[in-house]
């Protein structure tokens, strides 16, 4: 049986055991799962560390010298590497490749990109003349993140998921996102709700923990964001007579969860099961999660939700990007509040864009 060790993206939670099919590769491979949380992000590790699914498996990599140990004492035939890419993450790579392993990378679950046009460079020219160190910060951090992916180990084998998905490798296997194998688990179940109903995809907005690993700010405060969505989330239940139900996003702390009662004034929240929600929802709402898979496999009409805040942070642009890909409505929950939800003017669906979303 052949030694496989998976190195974590970040904070391994219960769904990542489910998603990664840690089951499945039990039975033909000796496992190992590596986290580096409290290593190269210790203040999440502090934050989120009571919500660690902790298996069998599992491995807490707390310093420089526990990695070393345990490479000392452990070989891995085969490395599924799911790491950002960084100075310290790339000397992790470096160290493991000099043992001839196998890295293999998952490029899936991707967001479509959209190509660069005049008004993009316009706009970058024109926060350049306005924020100047802001922007030029902004830029040395895309090239110093160019720089670690050039010098980043080169995948052996690649799995890719949709035409957006890239390989620098002659060698990878075609797959579909991680998402369809849900949705395949549940598009023949019945429906249990049977009161109609909207589905907010939450994500994590405020304090998701990627923010933290990756090193880049989140696009708005707590006082900016849930006031406006709560007070829209009012305005769409009164004017529609759809409730709606808000999906919390998995990677969301306990201590936040906690919060929810105050934050929503009471918008119901619902924790662990975004797809089926989706699945039985009449019109399902997000700003630019990768769920939206979700929608388009289950047919559902999609509303894009924006802000003021939004628009001008890193956000705004993947919102309008994704709105675009599947031909969507874009509501400003801070501009559209005088004006009345006709709920038919948004549950129509583009299904040319439907089928080609990649």
């Amino acid at each position: 049986m052949k030694n496989l060790l998976i190195l974590l993206p970040g904070l391994f939670l219960k769904s990542d055991y489910d998603r990664f099919g840690i089951e499945i590769l039990k039975k033909n491979f000796s496992v190992k799962i590596l986290d580096f949380t409290p290593w190269l992000s210790p203040m999440l590790r502090d934050s989120f560390g009571k919500d660690i699914y902790k298996c069998e498996e599992y491995i807490s990599i707390n310093n420089k010298s526990e990695f070393l140990n345990f490479l000392n004492h452990n070989k891995s035939e085969i490395i599924i590497d799911l790491l950002h890419v960084c100075k310290k993450t790339n000397w992790i790579r470096n160290k493991l490749k000099k043992n001839n392993n196998i890295f293999f990378n998952f490029n899936i679950n991707l967001i479509p990109s959209g190509k660069k046009n005049l008004y993009h460079y316009l706009k970058l020219s024109f926060s350049i003349f306005i924020r100047p160190k802001k922007t030029i910060l902004f830029i040395f951090q895309i090239l110093k993140k160019k720089y670690y992916n050039f010098h980043k180990v080169k995948a052996d084998l690649v799995l890719v998921g949709g035409l957006d998905a890239k390989a620098k490798t002659s060698k990878k296997i075609n797959a579909h996102c991680m998402d369809y194998d849900i949705y395949l688990n549940l598009k023949n179940k019945p429906k249990i709700n049977n009161k109609p109903y909207a589905v907010f995809v939450d994500e994590n907005m405020v304090h998701h923990p990627d923010y933290n690993i990756l090193g880049i700010d989140k696009p708005v405060t707590e006082k900016e964001y849930y006031p406006s969505l709560v007070k829209f989330f009012k305005k769409f239940e009164n004017e529609t007579k759809l409730p709606v139900y808000f999906a919390v996003h998995p990677k969301t702390s306990n201590e936040v969860i906690n919060k929810l009662p105050n934050l929503l004034q009471g918008i119901v929240y619902k924790v662990g099961n975004t797809p089926e929600l989706i699945k039985n929802s009449e019109v399902t709402l997000l700003h630019a999660s990768t769920s939206l898979s979700f929608a388009i496999l289950f047919n559902k009409p999609v509303i894009f939700l924006t802000s003021k805040s939004l628009n001008n942070s890193w956000m705004g642009p993947r919102v309008n990007n994704l709105a675009k890909f599947v031909n969507g409505n874009i509501i400003n929950i801070d501009q559209s509040i005088e004006k009345k939800i006709d709920l038919k003017n948004f549950l129509n669906i583009d299904t040319s864009k439907y089928k080609y979303y990649s």
